[in-house]
């Protein structure tokens, strides 16, 4: 524990680059009394209302939030929501010089409504992209990475099958990390499975590793099982498989796989955790951290976010203290 404080005392001097989708989560918080008399669904009186930054941009929230420095680079619509987003990364001292705008690509956004005390999630809607990015601005959007990643000290490719993240720019980050042996961590979606060469280290949860593995987990072998393939087929120095209140399991190749369970705690909402996972991966390999001290890392700041409701970022101070509690 006092060297995950140290690495941690080393956050703010790293710099990552984080290309992947943008997205703009909304909250519509309120009271259920009664149901419709037009259908059988109940009827929502609005308390409330936030955004808070999503996808891709809540992995540069997380970064931020435990003082690391980060160049955000993907795309967003002319609309109001990447407007929102925009301005939002810039606030919390986000560099958005990699942010570009698409007339003909509306900004995914995500509405949850979420009704009474405990918080019970009622519905989401999504407002996203259903056609490509552009030519033009896929082809920016390389250019960029591979001007900028050599000014970083890591690159987290955050894909959630928005369009962002092609074949192209995927083989693109892979040809720069294998020549640089660059640190490259990545969230994957199932859109770019078959994609995915080389990353220092790959954080699929428990469902994309049974995805992507074509192995369905559920007990230890299977597990073990995926995680060993995921390792071959991915050709990744690490696979950290992500498993919800059952922890998380690492594989590296000719190495024995590790098991990190969580902290015993009332689990409120684990949206968002993923964002976090990667983004303290990735700082913490950018500081020299292990993969064992990473994954550490990363299921200590997990457990946090299941104690607010909606997308959060994991703030140092918060983070720090629970490690210092383990000491």
């Amino acid at each position: 524990m006092e060297k995950l404080l140290a690495i941690l005392e080393k956050f703010p001097r790293a710099h990552l680059l984080v290309v992947g989708d943008l997205m703009l989560d909304r909250f519509i918080w309120g009271d259920v009394e009664r149901i419709s008399p037009e259908a059988p669904v109940p009827v929502l009186r609005v308390t409330s209302e936030s955004f808070r930054l999503g996808g891709a941009a809540n992995v540069i929230h997380n970064i931020r939030s435990l003082g690391g420095r980060v160049t955000a680079c993907g795309v967003v619509g002319r609309d109001s929501a990447g407007h929102t987003v925009t301005n939002r990364l810039r606030r919390i001292g986000a560099s958005t010089a990699g942010v570009y705008s698409d007339a003909r690509y509306p900004t995914t956004e995500k509405s949850r409504i979420i009704a009474g005390p405990g918080h019970q999630q009622i519905v989401r809607l999504d407002r996203e992209n259903h056609g490509a990015v552009s030519a033009s601005t896929r082809k920016r959007l390389r250019q960029f990475v591979l001007q900028r990643v050599r000014r970083c000290d890591g690159i987290i490719i955050s894909d959630y099958g928005k369009g962002v993240v092609d074949e192209e720019l995927l083989s693109s980050i892979e040809e720069f990390t294998r020549d640089e042996n660059a640190v490259c961590v990545v969230d994957p979606k199932k859109e770019n499975y078959g994609r995915y060469r080389r990353p220092t280290l790959i954080t699929p949860n428990k469902l994309e590793a049974s995805e992507a593995s074509g192995i369905a987990i559920n007990d230890e072998k299977s597990l073990l099982d995926a995680g060993k393939k995921l390792v071959r087929m991915w050709q990744a120095k690490a696979v950290l498989i992500t498993r919800g209140a059952e922890g998380m399991s690492l594989f590296q190749a000719r190495r024995d796989s590790q098991h990190f369970p969580t902290e015993p705690r009332e689990i409120f909402d684990v949206t968002g955790a993923g964002d976090t996972v990667v983004a303290v991966c990735g700082l913490a390999l950018a500081c020299g951290a292990t993969y064992e001290e990473a994954a550490v890392m990363a299921n200590l700041a997990a457990g946090l976010v299941g104690d607010e409701v909606g997308t959060v970022a994991v703030a140092m101070k918060k983070l720090k203290r629970v490690i210092k509690d383990k000491l």
